[in-house]
Parts: structure tokens; C-alpha cells; sequence
């Protein structure tokens, strides 16, 4: 009975395509999709996560699939609520004891919906929450020492946002977010496969795409790299498959490095000289699904000319330093509770 009574401790990184849940002490317990599948008629919940993605486009109208966060931030409260609810219990499993919470939003929410994912978090009957700023949890996931009066960038492609900081002495100092992501790739690749194809193609299928044969920095060894793809053919309206080329995704997903490149740029240039000096001493951290992108490091290295690293495990580091920040808000209820006295 002891262990069913521990109390828990979670790091959850509640992202835009892929909800990932840390505890402490044992790792990595959930990763499943950001989505809710819904019955209109009777505005039921039918299914979260894989089951839900499962469902994308395979139903009738009668169903709807849902992602609950867009861009980053709660679209949909009541469904996030659910949502959360059922990760939370599926990643824990048997223990009947409220957990501690640290919960990662991108940096740049506002107090409002800063507000939405706690009251979100509270709702579900946890003990304690505490809210930590995505590419800060990322740093801390990458190992960086983020401490030391020592500037560190890092760069965290999601599926929503991409999220860049420049963190030392144990905050951000400079930072920005931008929906330049990986849902953005997708939707570009989407769009070029219709115009250069014209082929209709899913969500799942331009995500396919991407990952067998999207790259950051077209050479002529990519010149052969092509892959089937399935959907509707727009002349005829009836299903059709066609050969995808490397070139014309290459030519898709560059709109939006070109929009991350812009971005990382501009935060470079308000960072101060002293920071900077480290930057381009210790490089730049790529973490998030999104950097996984063929040859970006290369790639995003000759645009700027700062040294590009990826991290070990880039799409657990934010879920990971969650839960490193479990220990962070031991040391801060102690102090509160200190101070209160």
C-alpha cells in the first residue's frame, strides 16, 4: 500500500503536437499526441492521444478530431482539462496520492493564459503546480549550465512554436517565440505537394514526408530521395499516389528555417556583447521534434556563423527538465514557507 500512496512527481511537457510525461525517479512514462476526438452529437469525448490520431480523417462527420493547444497555448480549456486528465492518470497508473506538477509553456504566454494552465492544472486535483518557461526547462534538459553567469542559447522546435532564449545566471535574458515549428512544415509541405502534384494529402502524410525525406540543406546526393505518397488527386477526385521529390520539399520547408533563422538573428542582436561572446564560444543548442529536420544544424550554422549542437534526446529535453525543476520547487516552498513565518 506504501507505493500506491507515494506521492508522485511529474514533469510535463504540454506541447502543441505531442504531450510528454516525466517522473521522477523513473523517466519518460507517457508520449502521446495532443488530440481529442469528439462525438458533435453529443459533445462526448471518444478517444485522447494515439487512439484520437488514429481517428484523424478516418471518420464520418459525426466525429471530429481536436487539437486542444495551438500554438502553444490552451485553445480549448474544457478538452485540455480532459486531456491532461487522462495523460496524468494512463502515465501513473495505480497511485491514489495527488502529484506535484511542473508544467512548461512557451515563453512568451501571456498573464492570461499563464493563469488558464494553472487553474487547468488545479482543476485535476493536484497538490502542488508550478509553471516553468519551455526553453528553460529544454536548456536545463540538455544538461546546459544554465546557473553560471555564462551565456547559453537554445533554440526548441516544437510542433507549435519554436522557442529561442538566451539563458544565464539562471534566467532568460533575451527571447523570443515564433510559430515558424513543425506544424508550419507540414502545412508548407502540404501546400507544395497540392501545387507541384496536385495531390490532396493529409496531415500524417505530409508529416511522413518530412521525416523520410525533408532536410534542411539540399545537396546533389539528395537528388534520388523520393517517397511514395497517397491521398487525392485534385483533377480526377479520386485516390491517387505520386512521387514525391527531395527538391520540392526542400523548397517547402526552407519558408520556415527561413523564418527561424530570422528570428534567432534578431534575439542575437539584443543580446549583450558579454553573452554574446559566450554564444559563439559554447554554440547554439537545437532541441524540440523539429530539429530533428535533416542537416539543420549545418544548415542554420552557415546562415548565422554561430556553431549549432544538437542535444542528446531533443525531444524529451523540455519534459526532461521538468522534472529536474521538481527539486526547484522543493527549495521554493521551503523559502515561501520561511518567509511566512
Amino acid at each position: 500500500m506504501v507505493g500506491i500512496f507515494y506521492k508522485q512527481r511529474l514533469g510535463i511537457d504540454l506541447g502543441t503536437a505531442n504531450t510528454i510525461i516525466y517522473i521522477d525517479s523513473k523517466g519518460i512514462a507517457l508520449r502521446e499526441p495532443s488530440i481529442v476526438a469528439v462525438n458533435k452529437e453529443t459533445n462526448e469525448v471518444v478517444a485522447f492521444g494515439k487512439e484520437a490520431f488514429d481517428l484523424v480523417g478516418r471518420t464520418s462527420e459525426k466525429y471530429e478530431t481536436i487539437r486542444p493547444m495551438r500554438d502553444g497555448v490552451i485553445a480549448n480549456f474544457s478538452l485540455t482539462k480532459q486531456m491532461l486528465a487522462h495523460f496524468i492518470k494512463k502515465a501513473l497508473r495505480r497511485s491514489l496520492a495527488r502529484p506535484e506538477v511542473v508544467i512548461c509553456v512557451p515563453s512568451n504566454i501571456s498573464k492570461v493564459e499563464r493563469r488558464a494552465v494553472i487553474d487547468a492544472i488545479k482543476d485535476l486535483g493536484i497538490y502542488r503546480a508550478m509553471i516553468v518557461e519551455e526553453p528553460f526547462a529544454a536548456a536545463l534538459g540538455a544538461n546546459l549550465a544554465i546557473n553560471l553567469p555564462k551565456g547559453n542559447m537554445v533554440v526548441d522546435i516544437g510542433g507549435g512554436t519554436t522557442d529561442i532564449a538566451v539563458i544565464s545566471y539562471g534566467e532568460i535574458v533575451k527571447g523570443a517565440t515564433v510559430t515558424a515549428a513543425g506544424n508550419a512544415m507540414n502545412d508548407v509541405i502540404m501546400s507544395y505537394v497540392r501545387t507541384h502534384y496536385q495531390l490532396a494529402i493529409g496531415y500524417q502524410e505530409a508529416e511522413n514526408i518530412k521525416v523520410e525525406i525533408g532536410n534542411a540543406q539540399f545537396t546533389k546526393h539528395d537528388e534520388t530521395d523520393h517517397v511514395r505518397a497517397r491521398g487525392r488527386n485534385i483533377a480526377t477526385g479520386v485516390p491517387d499516389n505520386k512521387v514525391i521529390r527531395a527538391n520540392v520539399v526542400a523548397q517547402a520547408v526552407n519558408e520556415v528555417i527561413l523564418e527561424i533563422v530570422v528570428a534567432i538573428k534578431q534575439v542575437l542582436e539584443v543580446t549583450p556583447p558579454e553573452l554574446s561572446a559566450d554564444i559563439m564560444e559554447n554554440g547554439i543548442v537545437l532541441t524540440g521534434g523539429g530539429a530533428l529536420l535533416k542537416r539543420l544544424p549545418e544548415r542554420l550554422y552557415e546562415e548565422i556563423g554561430i556553431p549549432v549542437h544538437l542535444a542528446n534526446l531533443p525531444l524529451d529535453c523540455v519534459a526532461i527538465g521538468a522534472g529536474k525543476m521538481l527539486n526547484e520547487m522543493d527549495r521554493e516552498s521551503k523559502i515561501a514557507e520561511r518567509n511566512a513565518r
